[in-house]
């Protein structure tokens, strides 16, 4: 499998202001920059978007990817969430006010969207890649991803306190070859983290002891904090933490 992180961030400034990851180029997990990332030709491929959650900056480029992407190939996209999810995306973008609704345009023309509930514990076929969605613990209906090419496994963990029994589940299995686990503040920042559901460095880092065996990837590092985070993450020394910038790819096999 090709990961990517799609760019996402202040001009010239490291980290992860906007939620974005492609997967084989046709499948996304969440949507923050989409609509502003890559060419036409390189959106017009992308046909399945998994949205973690329905906080701006996970769903902020799919109303622009959707405009960009309408009528340039044969199928439309089809966007997969929480039913929570995917209500939010009617009530409060496509409600007419802050974007056209496409929902209900997709129901009596050529549809912009297909919207696919899912549920915690589920998964869903697409292709030669299996994606099952996994109950995350970030103060809102929210879930992270497991994606299974049949000999690898990833798990992708974005928005989220600690979830230490679910990345344990991950670890028992011989085929999981990375986590991509979010890492949002620093240490000295930790009540802010705890307050927010998010990740510190000292949270990421117990998980990524924890998997010794296992290549960790800091991601969701917010710009302001990424040069005090990365410094701590590459202090601590461990061998299994790896680190990606916005718009590098990793093969995972």
């Amino acid at each position: 499998m090709r990961f990517r992180i799609l760019p996402a961030t202040v001009d010239h400034t490291p980290g992860q202001a906007l939620s974005g990851y492609l997967i084989d180029d046709v499948l996304a997990i969440d949507a923050g920059p989409l609509g502003f990332a890559g060419s036409m030709e390189e959106q017009a491929k992308i046909q399945h978007i998994f949205l973690t959650h329905s906080h701006i900056d996970h769903i902020a480029g799919l109303p622009m990817f959707l405009d960009n992407r309408y009528g340039t190939a044969g199928d439309c996209p089809t966007v997969y969430g929480l039913p929570e999810t995917l209500q939010s995306l009617q009530t409060d973008i496509f409600n007419g006010r802050v974007m056209p609704d496409f929902i209900g345009m997709s129901a009596t023309m050529a549809p912009f969207l297909k919207l696919v509930p899912i549920g915690a514990g589920l998964s869903v076929e697409i292709g030669h890649l299996k994606v099952t969605a996994l109950r995350v613990d970030h103060g809102i209906p929210a879930v992270g991803y497991v994606v299974n090419d049949g000999d690898s496994i990833f798990g992708l963990f974005t928005d989220t306190r600690p979830i230490p029994a679910t990345l344990n589940l991950l670890s028992w299995d011989k085929r999981t070859s990375a986590l991509f686990l979010e890492c949002s503040f620093p240490r000295r920042l930790q009540s802010l983290a705890d307050v927010s559901y998010h990740h510190s460095t000292d949270d990421f880092l117990t998980a990524a002891r924890a998997m010794p065996n296992v290549p960790f990837y800091p991601i969701h590092i917010k710009p302001q904090f990424h040069s005090e985070i990365l410094g701590e993450l590459r202090k601590a020394g461990l061998p299994n933490v790896r680190f990606l910038a916005t718009g590098d790819c990793v093969e995972i096999r």
